[in-house]
């Protein structure tokens, strides 16, 4: 099959090496690669006039009836362009087929048939369709979301392959090799390499969490080879218990002295003391310390900050209002009854998000952080106690919605609340969906878990047998 390979660049000069590689690992198609520089224009009033001009140009190469959009920070998986191909011949209604780069897709709110926005970073036209089109952009869309909207009033559909994988590696780190994204494909011996990770991790506890995490979160983040290097801040910690944690390789201890306060809170005053220090585009995630469990590897998680670098990322709550009724509740903590209704029309309008996890560059989560602090101190959360940290979160993220992006909950896969038929957790004390989704790390908050702490917690049986009522598929 021969299809015309567009490559979209600020200029002519040489592609990178992990790009070209992507282009030649393209197997059971034969491409004409063509070269297109979006040069910007004295009098172009934004970068999106420039792209959407370049657009319009790169239409007019070469001649075969599929093309491919490629831009020149894109690196292709193996097989993506026939896959895209075979995906198109399949849909006879659609103008174009894209793969998801940006992981836009990740937190699989929208049909992967119709999401609002197709980006074009890596997209193939049938060019029939492309002919009959213009670029174009306006002060609220892209140039890509004006090309859906456009080619669906036309009756033509444009959505992503589930299956079609390449990766968006803008800035000097793509100089890497990519690694797959988890839904799309294997991961490569290089990607496996536990050596070399780039992400870091925080946590925070006192003493009734301490046992927990170093049993439970170091240990079930080092069995599945995630060597990213850990900071914790422990409150009130004896020698004895500082000792312990010292022993743990990879491990630093920021010791500082009991205050009362809940450390949930704390850490959003405590965390900027270190994302300060590190180079804004660090990869950093946080998770609670006392209740969760790794499944996996988090490299998938560090290509979506790098794709995402000025948001946090978050998971939702297993459910929102009305279905989860903690929202009015803490709601009614708020003392000032304006702030009271206006922190209630918040969190009940939007989806909830647990404030277990978040993952981001030192940039952004610095920006959660400061702000989070603010509206702690705030009449917003006047009255709320110890777990003031979660309306924060929500209410700085909806504020903002510029600020944040919603991935797939298994990266936060919180039990509390959880409908029993959606989830297991088997006699090796793994949790698994029901709907076949992943489960990265396992959250038990609410004290979903406790039971792990009865048990030995020895290699032979994992966690010790779950109880019938968890470990039971429903």
């Amino acid at each position: 099959m021969d299809i015309d390979l567009i490559v979209l660049s600020r200029d002519l000069s040489p592609l990178r090496e992990d790009v070209r590689a992507g282009i030649a690992a393209q197997r059971g198609v034969t491409l004409t690669v063509h070269r297109c520089a979006g040069t910007r224009h004295p009098d172009d009033p934004h970068r999106r006039a420039t792209i959407a001009r370049a657009r319009n140009e790169m239409k007019r190469f070469g001649s075969r009836p599929l093309v491919m959009f490629l831009d020149d920070d894109v690196v292709l998986g193996p097989g993506c362009v026939s896959a895209l191909a075979e995906g198109l011949r399949r849909r006879a209604g659609f103008a174009a087929l894209a793969a998801d780069s940006a992981a836009e897709m990740g937190c699989e709110l929208e049909n992967w048939d119709c999401p609002s926005h197709v980006g074009m970073a890596a997209v193939l036209f049938r060019r029939r369709d492309l002919a009959g089109l213009t670029f174009r952009w306006d002060d609220e869309r892209c140039e890509c979301r004006c090309c859906c909207d456009d080619l669906r009033a036309a009756g033509r559909g444009i959505g992503y392959l589930r299956g079609a994988a390449a990766w968006h590696r803008p800035g000097p780190e793509a100089r890497h090799p990519a690694r797959p994204h988890p839904d799309h494909a294997a991961p490569s011996a290089a990607a496996s390499s536990p050596r070399g990770s780039p992400g870091r991790i925080l946590a925070a506890f006192d003493r009734r969490d301490q046992r927990r995490f170093r049993k439970q979160f170091m240990k079930t983040l080092r069995e599945f080879r995630n060597d990213e290097p850990v900071w914790a801040f422990a409150y009130g910690l004896s020698p004895l218990e500082l000792e312990q944690l010292a022993a743990i390789p990879n491990l630093t201890v920021v010791s500082i002295p009991a205050s009362g306060d809940c450390p949930a809170l704390r850490r959003l005053e405590d965390f900027p003391r270190l994302l300060a220090e590190w180079p804004a585009d660090t990869p950093v995630a946080y998770w609670d310390a006392g209740d969760v469990l790794f499944q996996s590897r988090l490299g998938p998680l560090w290509d979506l900050v790098a794709a995402h670098p000025d948001r946090i990322l978050v998971a939702p709550e297993p459910l929102s209002y009305p279905e989860n009724p903690v929202i009015r509740t803490w709601s009614d903590y708020v003392i000032d009854p304006v702030a009271r209704e206006e922190t209630f029309r918040i969190m009940s309008s939007q989806t909830f998000l647990n404030s277990g996890f978040a993952a981001g560059t030192a940039r952004s989560l610095m920006a959660y952080c400061r702000e989070g602090v603010q509206l702690l101190r705030s009449p917003f959360l006047w009255g709320m106690d110890l777990w003031a940290d979660q309306p924060a979160l929500n209410l700085y993220c909806h504020a903002h919605p510029e600020s944040f992006r919603i991935i797939d909950r298994g990266w936060n896969y919180a039990l509390a609340g959880r409908p029993p038929d959606q989830y297991f957790v088997g006699e090796d004390g793994r949790g698994y969906r029901t709907d076949g989704g992943p489960v990265h790390v396992l959250h038990g908050n609410s004290g979903t878990l406790n039971w792990l702490d009865r048990t030995a917690f020895g290699p032979a049986a994992r966690y010790g047998p779950a109880p019938p009522a968890v470990s039971a598929r429903r």
